[in-house]
């Protein structure tokens, strides 16, 4: 089974139309699926509709979280999800579907499937483009990694793979980069894929203070592994 998860924040205007779409396309696949969205801090008519469509559609859950932390929402979803692969989508599905195609064939043979735009194409704004490169650069160079893209969406992972780590994954945005490091550890194996993106709306995060918030936890996080090898495990 697998689980579409989607994070949220102030979504009310495309929710509904995009949790179906995301419904149709998997009934096009015929995997048996559900879908998770989890809002974390919303502050317009998200959470109404989200509790409306859940009473109408047993494929469909919704959870809320206090405050604003994506990777809150991620864990929540994580913890529970009932599907054994999980796949996440950003909420205005600025990624092709295709990659759950992806997913689908490769978590057979993979613990995570990274969609990547620097791989495919991308329509974004230069100065989006620009800050993930600089921030991909900076971890190849000091963590020797090879991932090319570390956003929220487009990414999939076998569920067991990620539960020994709920509760210390980073709360706001360095998750995905978490995971990675920590398979990397543990031998586990990661797939990338070029995927399609367009994404020319503004961001739902203050660009500015999470570029700082992701270089700070890049810093911390080299600490933290120079200190101990386990460092993932024992952040809580």
């Amino acid at each position: 089974m697998y689980t579409i998860f989607i994070p949220v924040y102030n979504e009310s205007e495309i929710l509904e139309d995009n949790v179906l779409r995301v419904r149709e396309y998997m009934q096009s696949l015929k995997l048996d699926h559900e879908v998770i969205v989890v809002s974390n801090g919303s502050t317009d008519d998200t959470e109404k509709i989200g509790q409306q469509l859940a009473s109408q559609c047993d494929w469909f859950r919704f959870f809320t979280i206090e405050g604003k932390g994506v990777g809150l929402a991620f864990s929540k979803g994580v913890q529970e999800a009932k599907g054994e692969f999980i796949i996440s989508l950003d909420a205005d599905l600025s990624s092709e579907l295709t990659f759950i195609n992806f997913a689908r064939d490769l978590l057979a043979h993979a613990d995570m499937v990274v969609g990547s735009k620097t791989m495919g194409t991308q329509r974004r704004g230069l100065i989006r483009i620009l800050g993930s490169q600089t921030y991909i650069l900076f971890t190849q160079i000091f963590f020797d990694l090879t991932i090319s893209d570390y956003s929220l969406g487009a990414k999939a992972y076998r569920r067991d793979k990620l539960l020994p780590l709920l509760g210390n994954l980073d709360s706001w945005t360095g998750y995905v980069f978490e995971i990675c490091v920590w398979l990397r550890q543990q031998r586990g194996r990661i797939i990338q894929v070029g995927i399609e993106c367009e994404d020319t709306r503004a961001s739902r995060f203050n660009l500015l203070h999470e570029g700082f918030y992701r270089y700070r936890h890049l810093y911390q996080t080299w600490k933290r592994m120079r200190q101990s090898p386990k460092w993932l495990a024992e952040k809580g």
